[in-house]
């Protein structure tokens, strides 16, 4: 079986890779802002695209690690973004069990997780295009704002109604997470530093992530019930939302 998930993985994943992905927009002969190529030929044009792709790139700010760690936008990136993280895989993990413990049977749990992933798949769509109209710290300040409100309502009571509801708009609200972290980091850090950056902030709020489980397994065993680490989860979303409209692109 797992020989052949790895065959399937080669032919449908790593050979389509090769064929189809290219580094850089520009090597498709695409431009920021629909800009024309100012080299005049087209990457099809069988000159090689690498070549314009490094000039095209050469204006744009360099960041290394450690020039990225002295401001303070990276830290608050990753605070944000960390802090929200540790309720994430927290509740992802738990909330089987809080809708069984609430007295709902294990088909609406069930229900539950699938209506978070099915809007989680949908939403990105939604807030890509919501970040090319407004902000994205004021894109991002929704996103989790629509989480902690969708997780209240679904907390608030044992009703089946608002339990749906509620993890419906959080699942919308989670779905942002696919999208505005990243136009964040290359919006603030420029492409040529995206995979500096964004590796770096990704190992340390991964490191946020890793704590949320066994966090609120401790809560509830605590307290009996998943009512306290939910509603601390609701506040550092609150704080995340917060926190993001004071993100400013930083200087070098």
């Amino acid at each position: 079986t797992w020989a052949a998930f790895g065959l399937v993985t080669l032919a449908l994943v790593v050979g389509p890779a090769f064929m189809y992905m290219r580094r850089r927009p520009e090597d498709m002969d695409l431009h920021p802002d629909g800009r024309p190529n100012p080299f005049g030929e087209s990457p099809f044009s069988g000159k090689k695209p690498s070549q314009a792709s490094r000039l095209a790139l050469s204006e744009e700010v360099v960041w290394s690690r450690k020039e990225a760690m002295r401001t303070r936008t990276f830290w608050l990136m990753v605070f944000i973004i960390g802090i929200a993280s540790i309720g994430v895989t927290g509740l992802n993990l738990h909330v089987f069990s809080h809708v069984t413990d609430i007295g709902h049977p294990p088909v609406v749990a069930a229900t539950v997780m699938s209506v978070i992933a099915f809007m989680q798949l949908l939403s990105p769509l939604f807030w890509g295009f919501l970040a090319e109209r407004i902000e994205v710290r004021k894109a991002a300040a929704l996103q989790f704002s629509i989480q902690a409100a969708g997780l209240f309502i679904a907390i608030s009571t044992s009703q089946i109604g608002p339990l749906y509801l509620g993890f419906f708009l959080y699942g919308i609200g989670l779905g942002g997470n696919m999208v505005l972290p990243d136009i964040i980091w290359a919006g603030y850090f420029g492409r040529l530093s995206l995979g500096t950056v964004r590796g770096l902030g990704i190992l340390l709020t991964h490191s946020f992530s890793a704590i949320g489980p066994p966090f609120f397994g401790f809560l509830f065993d605590l307290t009996g019930s998943y009512l306290f680490s939910f509603s601390l989860f609701i506040l550092a979303l609150v704080s995340s939302a917060f926190l993001s409209l004071l993100l400013r692109p930083p200087r070098k």
